[in-house]
């Protein structure tokens, strides 16, 4: 990469995912798009298990955030960050071969600052259909995509003063918000990654859901969250 200013700086927070971190580290590094274009970052928010051992085993940077929660591993990663462009992911998600180069083509556009895309959830179980077609079809209408699959210029990262360390659950969202109001945002739906439908699941799925609708109409109405904790499970 061009050692201090690649197009791209792809940031992955990550929490206990030995499972699912060297499948998704491989799909971002089989991108169609040159090599020296693009860094990894994968920031290890105190797991336990082989996250960081398996991550170091890849052409990435590895960095800890000791401080506990999706929010500072974000914070991090983008501390670390040297891309002009900083696209987010999960370490349980699998991007598309093209997905930095959709997003390269939708940059080249000066007015857009932010932009997201679209989601495929697996397993399918339950209500998960409607919970995928609802979130992407929420995109399309508001913008607003999902920490597993979005972008943001660093410049107007920096300039917003980044993500808002006061909200961990929904601070993806709350960022988004923010930007939309200095610039344009637009969501890609095809441009669509493969991501876990573990928050769904049973029980725990319902109170996930439950809370994030709530958690979501209070930020667009007051701009602040009641949850902060969602589970350490990036």
């Amino acid at each position: 990469m061009t050692r201090n200013h690649p197009v791209f700086s792809i940031i992955i927070p990550a929490y206990n995912k030995e499972k699912g971190i060297a499948t998704t580290l491989k799909g971002v590094i089989q991108q169609d798009f040159p090599k020296n274009q693009y860094e990894i970052i994968v920031v290890n928010n105190n797991s336990r298990d082989q996250t960081k051992a398996i991550a170091q085993k890849f052409p990435v940077k590895v960095v800890d955030e000791n401080k506990q929660g999706y929010v500072f591993a974000l914070r991090k990663g983008c501390l670390e960050a040297q891309g002009k462009i900083i696209v987010f992911t999960d370490a349980d998600t699998i991007v598309p071969k093209d997905w930095l180069a959709q997003y390269q083509k939708a940059y080249q556009d000066p007015k857009i600052i932010c932009a997201g895309g679209g989601a495929n959830f697996q397993p399918k179980f339950g209500l998960i259909f409607l919970i995928e077609a609802f979130l992407n079809f929420f995109g399309r209408v508001t913008k607003i995509a999902s920490g597993f699959n979005f972008s943001i210029r660093r410049a107007t990262y920096q300039q917003l003063g980044g993500f808002n360390p006061q909200i961990n659950f929904h601070t993806d969202t709350d960022l988004i918000l923010r930007t939309k109001k200095e610039g344009q945002v637009v969501f890609l739906p095809k441009n669509k990654v493969i991501t876990s439908s573990r928050h769904y699941h049973e029980k725990a799925g319902i109170i996930y859901v439950f809370k994030g609708i709530i958690n979501a109409l209070w930020l667009f109405l007051f701009k602040k969250t009641i949850f902060y904790k969602f589970g350490n499970i990036r």
